[in-house]
């Protein structure tokens, strides 16, 4: 079996590397602009804070102050959100552009959409997550675990991220939800497929009981992450199975389009 076509549709390893540094450096760069809008950020909190509670969403609250009492716990989901969002959505990149080359452009650029969306409602609508509201009743779990995330903050104020006016939406339930998408289409074993799952689960029960994210900001997540799809044409989730084979590597000779429609 040649490998000729699928290989050919690789691009370049440099300027991927070029696109990634990009996701890591480029974020916090442009992120950190909304921070010069402290006003409007504290006030853009206290307006979703106030609507959660009009409608009855406090699970954020409730979940923070149970997860501040168990010191143990939060440092472990402490250390999953400082870097279980770039491990695993870096790592299923790199999966994509060595296994799966025929999906990679698409998945890659609706990554980078997915960024760049993110990066222009930052500029546009700065909002101080829950952690920074004063008398709101949330605990910077982070900050206080000992973990990476409490020395980044380590200062006057332990609250010192850069990009601590960018909580919606919640780029860290974006890229789960972009992983979710990515493994659901380039394989059908049902094991990768249920961690792309729990992974998108936990990750947003994790930014709302550390106090980094409100509920609409876990919405809005993955609402951008669908947004991100539609714009660069990627498959839907659960699409035909003809879309799905755009991703899948083909392994043998494959029937032609039509024996797949049925009467």
């Amino acid at each position: 079996m040649s490998t000729a076509p699928e290989t050919s549709m690789r691009p370049p390893l440099a300027w991927e590397l070029v696109a990634v540094l990009c996701l890591l450096f480029g974020y916090d760069r442009i992120a950190s602009i909304a921070n010069v809008r402290s006003a409007a950020a504290f006030r853009h909190g206290w307006a979703a804070l106030n609507l959660e509670r009009s409608l009855h969403l406090t699970f954020d609250a409730w979940s923070n102050q149970w997860l501040a009492a168990r010191g143990s716990l939060g440092r472990v989901l402490s250390v999953y959100y400082d870097f279980a969002h770039g491990l695993v959505t870096f790592g299923v990149l790199l999966a994509l552009y060595v296994w799966h080359a025929g999906g990679y452009r698409r998945a890659r650029t609706g990554l980078l959409a997915i960024n760049g969306l993110a990066l222009a409602i930052f500029l546009v609508l700065p909002v101080a997550p829950p952690r920074l509201l004063p008398g709101a009743g949330f605990v910077d779990v982070v900050a206080h675990s000992g973990t990476w995330g409490a020395w980044e903050t380590a200062s006057s104020n332990v609250a010192e991220h850069a990009d601590k006016f960018a909580a919606l939406p919640s780029l860290h339930v974006a890229w789960a939800a972009w992983v979710l998408r990515v493994v659901w289409v380039a394989t059908r074993w049902s094991w990768a497929r249920g961690l792309a799952a729990a992974h998108l689960m936990l990750t947003a029960l994790v930014v709302l009981a550390t106090g980094n994210h409100f509920v609409v900001d876990v919405i809005a997540g993955v609402v951008l992450a669908e947004v991100a799809w539609q714009v660069v044409g990627l498959p839907r989730l659960g699409g035909p199975a003809a879309l799905e084979q755009r991703l899948l590597p083909r392994t043998g000779n494959a029937a032609p389009a039509e024996a797949d429609a049925g009467p």
